[in-house]
């Protein structure tokens, strides 16, 4: 029989476990490179979900939109060894000095990105309908960053619609680290060591009606990425956007991708992230090694306790909770359940202001956590 049986000691053993399972987005392991190819799948969107720790994202029951999405990588012209042409500007190479510049190309758009210091910025993007220049440029990802980590820089847009209508937009952007955990995903592969990255713009274009008045446009635009341990690009990704005139919502947009692991055709010289899939493959086997669970609120006032298991086998469970003299109260078989996801909600609205020790047995396995009342 394994237990955690000290209050103490399960306390501190939890944090010390989950902190370190948080991956970290790095340069060398997560910086996009020319001459990788990434294959996107658009899916059902699904609401990406709260933030926090150890949660746990099921995406295996998404169907498959469109399987054609492609997404490439590559290094910018070079004219007379002295200038880079990106879109319509030029930038001298004098002036780069060990910064790099890169597009990517994606469902008929190119992306012009570059990479100084710590910072990766987006420079504009164009299609055969758009072209758009951020001035100054868009934060689009930082390096290294962690859970909790959370970086904000204003942008500005200008460019032209259908080649001949021009627009400027002012925002701001907020890039997060806001959860970590593990995932199902619609393959129904499982990944663990998740950490989820969120970045949240907002912008404004004034626009003139037909009758000549003016009226303000506002969007927010929220996409979510998920990145796992071994894998240079996220595995999933949602993105919603909401236009509002005048304060009222007119427009929402929603959608999903999903990046099947197996068909990112960058991996073959991507070393540093075959090594981590490396040590993850050997990793010591423990038929409980792979378990994880979530318990919120926490401390608990008038909501349920959720409590969410992921279990990497067949188990039957017990969760069981008591006060800290070791008196029960609430003690529930829950039954047998098959490996993946199960939830559970209880009602503690009776119980006294106090702390509470919840365990929670998985055959003869215990897991136990310490609940607050409040």
């Amino acid at each position: 029989m394994k237990t955690k049986s000290f209050l103490t000691a399960t306390f501190f053993t939890s944090v010390s476990v989950m902190l370190s399972a948080q991956p970290t987005i790095r340069k060398e392991l997560n910086l996009p490179r020319p001459g990788d190819e990434i294959i996107k799948q658009q899916v059902q969107y699904k609401d990406p979900g709260r933030s926090g720790e150890n949660v746990l994202w099921d995406f295996g029951t998404l169907t498959s939109v469109n399987d054609e999405y492609t997404l490439t990588y590559s290094e910018p012209y070079l004219i007379r060894d002295s200038i880079y042409i990106l879109g319509k500007d030029t930038i001298p190479v004098s002036e780069l000095g060990d910064d790099q510049l890169f597009i990517g190309t994606e469902h008929y758009t190119m992306y012009y990105y570059r990479f100084t210091d710590s910072c990766l910025w987006a420079l504009g993007h164009e299609n055969a309908a758009t072209l758009l220049q951020y001035d100054p440029p868009l934060l689009a990802d930082i390096f290294p960053m962690k859970y909790k980590d959370r970086h904000t820089a204003a942008y500005g847009s200008r460019g032209l619609y259908s080649g001949s209508v021009p627009f400027e937009t002012t925002g701001k952007v907020q890039l997060e680290a806001d959860a970590y955990g593990m995932m199902i995903l619609p393959s129904g592969d499982t990944l663990k060591h998740v950490l989820r990255t969120q970045s949240l713009r907002t912008f404004s274009e004034h626009l003139l009606t037909e009758a000549g008045d003016s009226v303000t446009v506002n969007t927010r635009m929220e996409t979510y990425r998920w990145y796992s341990k071994g894998y240079r690009y996220p595995i999933f990704e949602t993105v919603r956007n909401i236009v509002y005139r005048d304060s009222t919502e007119t427009g929402r947009f929603e959608t999903a991708f999903f990046f099947p692991p197996q068909e990112h055709y960058y991996l073959e010289d991507d070393n540093e992230n075959l090594a981590l899939q490396e040590e993850t493959e050997n990793a010591s086997v423990d038929p409980w090694k792979g378990l994880s669970y979530n318990i919120f609120p926490n401390p608990v006032k008038y909501n349920p306790l959720e409590v969410e298991l992921y279990l990497p086998q067949p188990a039957t469970v017990r969760i069981q909770l008591r006060n800290t003299m070791g008196l029960i109260a609430l003690d529930e078989n829950k039954g047998n359940y098959p490996a993946g996801i199960c939830r559970f909600q209880f009602d503690l609205n009776t119980l006294p202001i106090n702390n509470y020790i919840l365990d929670m047995w998985l055959d003869e396995y215990l897991v136990s956590e310490i609940i607050m009342k409040r």
